[in-house]
């Protein structure tokens, strides 16, 4: 579906169909299906793409997002030339096996990932031509009004809608997010199917990184809820006034 026809679809379950004003315009319906797909493509890594990375000569750490500004998290390593897997490790195993880690030169043998996109390294290559093939989980290409379409599956495209309707509803207070949460749990649900695919796909392929197990976490956490009406609120009533 392209954002016009979820938009149709969601104003409809809003009873904003085919009204003058809108309540919620386009703009910030375009914001709430735009970090709809990016929190599902966050939960359940079901974007990939795969690149040549250039290793300068004796550089252990590597800031992945300043090259590539869709970077999650990296999937699998290889080294170009040899297509040996570089493995992944942690800092502590690092220097425990060599204090000198850090200033190890030879092909690339683990990696640290550091953050949220800087990796570590180890050994690093002494000159230039030395290439790494990386498979890493992206961010989606940001949707654009009307006929950008989503990129995850197409029968998730409806599940962007159970994360909309929640977060437009957030400027009419908690009230009335309250009556939408339902829609926010059943995105859940999509996201937990979905993330279970790609967690059988990511260990078939022998991926280092599976996406997060939703149906261990615990929900009620996620969402906080307000105790009391503020000032700030409007409700149903008001904005039909």
């Amino acid at each position: 579906m392209t954002v016009e026809q979820l938009d149709a679809r969601a104003m409809d379950r809003l009873d904003e169909a085919g009204v003058t004003t809108r309540f919620w315009t386009p703009i910030e319906f375009l914001a709430a299906i735009n970090e709809a797909q990016r929190f599902l493509v966050l939960l359940t890594l079901c974007l990939e793409t795969e690149v040549n990375y250039a290793l300068g000569a004796g550089l252990t750490f590597h800031s992945m997002g300043a090259t590539y500004v869709d970077w999650i998290v990296a999937l699998r390593i290889r080294a170009h030339a040899t297509q040996a897997r570089v493995r992944p490790a942690r800092l502590a195993e690092l220097d425990a096996r060599s204090s000198t880690w850090q200033s190890a030169t030879g092909t690339p043998e683990r990696y640290v990932a550091l953050g949220f996109d800087l990796l570590a390294i180890t050994p690093q290559p002494a000159g230039a031509g030395t290439s790494l093939d990386v498979i890493y989980a992206r961010s989606p290409t940001v949707l654009t009004w009307p006929s950008g379409v989503p990129e995850i599956p197409a029968e998730y495209h409806a599940s962007l809608i159970d994360y909309a309707i929640p977060r437009l509803t957030l400027k009419e207070g908690a009230q009335q997010l309250a009556k939408t949460l339902p829609r926010f749990r059943r995105f859940l649900a999509d996201a937990t199917k979905l993330g279970k695919h790609v967690r059988a796909r990511n260990i078939g392929r022998g991926y280092d990184k599976t996406p997060i197990e939703l149906e261990r976490f615990d929900v009620s956490r996620l969402i906080q809820l307000a105790a009391k009406e503020g000032p700030w609120q409007t409700t149903s009533q008001s904005r039909q006034a």
